[in-house]
């Protein structure tokens, strides 16, 4: 009778080892690729080649230029974070008819800046055309 009763015990045991086994998935070495380097969804804030989000750590100057026949707000970015080792700014620029003009939207674009306001840009090429505002930052 105990014999019996070992016997049952080795044959569950052994079952359910090899079960074990059998039922397993085998591991597959690559998908520890699949999982740290796969594509990632974008934030729908992202930059693109047409649209820039721009708050006060990507704008490392604002500058006033005169052009022959009008007047450039000149914004000097600063790549984001993991591309800024040793690049290099580019430019992005408002153009206006008046000195005037442009002074006020270069006293507004630095106190918004300042301010910790974010905005959502349109360009063309280097041109800023269009822009919202996202965030008008705090109040002094």
């Amino acid at each position: 009778m105990m014999q019996k009763m070992t016997s049952k015990l080795l044959l569950v045991l052994l079952f359910l080892t090899t079960g074990e086994m059998l039922f397993a998935e085998e591991e597959n070495p690559l998908d520890y690729y699949r999982i740290h380097f796969e594509k990632k969804e974008k934030h729908p804030l992202a930059d693109t080649l047409f649209e820039k989000t721009i708050w006060h750590k990507k704008v490392s100057h604002i500058i006033i230029e005169e052009k022959t026949h009008s007047y450039q707000v000149t914004l000097l970015m600063i790549m984001p974070y993991p591309h800024n080792y040793k690049s290099q700014n580019y430019p992005l620029y408002y153009e206006f008819a008046s000195f005037k003009e442009a002074f006020e939207k270069f006293t507004w674009l630095n106190k918004f800046l300042r301010q910790n306001g974010v905005m959502r840009i349109t360009i063309l090429g280097s041109k800023i055309t269009s822009e919202k505002i996202l965030y008008p930052g705090e109040a002094d």
